[in-house]
């Protein structure tokens, strides 16, 4: 009994591990055609509504949760919000980030993008 107890707890562990050595939160998606976020707000302002893939590098992420992150534009941020379908590694700031979804108006009117999936390096 304990040799499997100490099976499952090892196959647990490593399972773990190899999550977090991937990076890939949410929806595993392959990078082509990736564009920087900048590129790709101006081409959904022009009209163009559909899923982008979009890099950039991460200005702030959430610490309460991990479920959004920043890019900086200019002197704005724009924020990559997972709505808690996932979570990411709170300590991301200033790693490359690539994401893949959908930009969306907040009941604001500010402009967010909504990632089925989020690859941190």
């Amino acid at each position: 009994m304990n040799k499997i107890f100490a099976l499952t707890l090892v196959l647990a562990i490593a399972a773990c591990q190899s999550n977090s050595k991937t990076n890939t939160f949410g929806e595993k998606f392959e990078n082509k055609g990736s564009v920087d976020f900048k590129s790709a707000i101006a081409s959904y302002n022009a009209g163009k509504d559909s899923t982008y893939i979009i890099t950039g590098t991460i200005e702030n992420i959430c610490q309460g949760e991990g479920c959004w992150l920043s890019f900086k534009n200019d002197s704005n941020e724009f924020i990559v919000n997972t709505h808690e379908k996932f979570k990411m590694p709170k300590d991301s700031k200033g790693k490359k980030a690539t994401a893949k979804g959908r930009f969306a108006k907040t009941e604001d009117g500010e402009l967010e993008f909504s990632p089925t999936g989020v690859v941190i390096e």
